[in-house]
């Protein structure tokens, strides 16, 4: 029976140090062959191979992960594994405007003074589809 399977911990705990992939005879808890992988060799590959996209819903301001090259069921696995399942466009914009995260950049007005513009150029594509709807 062929297996993939981190090395240490369950699926829950980040990051992945390494994977180990090989062979059980059946019924046998111990690997007939085994490889250990770097996570960076594994992450890097799948990752990129994911093309993985983030979407916003319109109802909830909720960010959904999607990705071509991955199935339902992985998506929905590292949905449940981490906070994205959370999150949403103002909890990004909280964190976004943390004094804490706001200290670390290197020109934070700038910063700040770009995202007002883009959230303005947002606001004003949401106004402009709910008149197109409106119209009918």
């Amino acid at each position: 029976m062929p297996f993939f399977e981190r090395d240490e911990g369950d699926m829950y705990s980040l990051p992945a140090e390494c994977y180990v992939a090989g062979f059980r005879l059946s019924g046998d808890d111990v690997p007939a062959a085994r490889m250990t992988l770097p996570a960076e060799l594994v992450d890097r590959a799948v990752l990129t191979g994911a093309q993985l996209s983030v979407w916003l819903t319109a109802r909830t301001g909720r960010l959904i992960l999607d990705g071509d090259g991955v199935d339902d069921d992985t998506l929905e696995a590292a949905l449940a594994a981490g906070p994205m399942r959370d999150q949403t466009l103002l909890t990004l914009i909280d964190r976004c405007l943390d004094p804490d995260h706001l200290s670390m950049e290197d020109d934070p007005v700038g910063d700040l003074m770009s995202l007002r513009a883009q959230l303005a150029q947002a606001l004003a594509k949401v106004d402009d589809a709910l008149a197109r709807l409106q119209r009918g």
